[in-house]
C-alpha cells in the first residue's frame, strides 16, 4: 500500500516593538501571524490545504502557537525561508512567553516537523521570500500599524501567498517530486478562486478572522 508523502510550506511574520518612553517595556519582537500550505501526495493524487492566522496587539502569542501546533502534520519535508535564522527562532521566542503546557505542546510539534527533510530556500538566494518581505502589508511600519489596530486581513493574505509561492518555487527546483505536482497545485488554486468567487457574491459574506481551510 502506498504511504502518503506530506510537504509543509511555512511562513511567519513578526513585528519589532519599540521600548516605552519610561523604559517599563523593553524592545523586542512579537509574532503577528503564520501560514501553512500542506501538500500531500498519495500515489498519483495530490491533496492541498492552506490556512493563515494572526494575533493583534493585546492578544497572546500563545493563541497563534496553539493554532499552529494543532495543524502541523508529521511532515516528510518542511519548506521555508531563513528557517534557522528567522523562522524557528521567532517561533521558539514566542513559545518562551507562552503558558508552559502550550509551549510544551507547540515545541513537541515543531520538533516533529523539523525531524525529517528541511529545505531552506534562502540558501540558494531564492527571490520568493523577497517578494513576500516587500509585500505592502509586510513593510515594518504597516505591519506594526496593522498589528496595533487589528486590521490584519492583508497580512493573512500575504502570508498565504508567501506559503504558496514558496511551495511553487520548491517544485521548480525539486524535479524528483513529480512533474504533476505543479499542475495539480494550479488546478487546486483555480478551484479555490472559484469557491472564493461564489462566497464573495452578495449574501455570502466572509468572516475573515483566524485562518481558512481550502478543499
Amino acid at each position: 500500500m502506498t504511504e502518503p508523502v506530506t510537504f509543509v510550506s511555512l511562513t511567519a511574520a513578526t513585528v519589532s516593538i519599540p521600548p516605552t518612553a519610561d523604559g517599563s517595556v523593553p524592545p523586542g519582537a512579537r509574532l503577528v501571524g503564520a501560514s501553512l500550505l500542506i501538500a500531500t501526495r498519495l500515489g498519483t493524487r495530490w491533496r492541498f490545504s492552506s490556512e493563515a492566522a494572526t494575533v493583534a496587539a493585546g492578544e497572546k502569542e500563545q493563541n497563534l502557537l496553539l493554532w499552529l501546533a494543532d495543524r502541523l502534520p508529521m511532515a516528510d519535508t518542511l519548506i521555508g525561508w531563513q528557517i534557522d535564522q528567522h523562522l524557528v527562532p521567532a517561533l521558539i521566542d514566542g513559545a518562551a512567553h507562552a503558558d508552559p503546557a502550550i509551549a510544551h505542546h507547540f515545541m513537541v510539534r515543531l520538533a516533529r516537523v523539523l525531524r525529517n527533510n528541511v529545505v531552506d530556500l534562502s540558501i540558494d538566494r531564492s527571490g520568493v521570500a523577497d517578494d513576500v518581505a516587500t509585500a505592502p502589508s509586510m513593510m515594518p511600519d504597516r505591519l506594526l500599524a496593522a498589528w496595533g489596530t487589528g486590521r490584519l486581513d492583508a497580512v493573512r493574505d500575504d502570508l498565504t501567498a508567501g506559503a504558496l509561492g514558496t511551495w511553487l518555487h520548491f517544485l521548480r527546483q525539486a524535479q524528483h517530486v513529480g512533474a504533476d505536482a505543479e499542475s495539480a497545485t494550479r488546478d487546486w488554486m483555480h478551484r479555490r478562486r472559484n469557491i472564493h468567487s461564489v462566497k464573495s457574491e452578495p449574501g455570502n459574506g466572509l468572516n475573515g478572522k483566524g485562518g481558512k481551510r481550502e478543499p
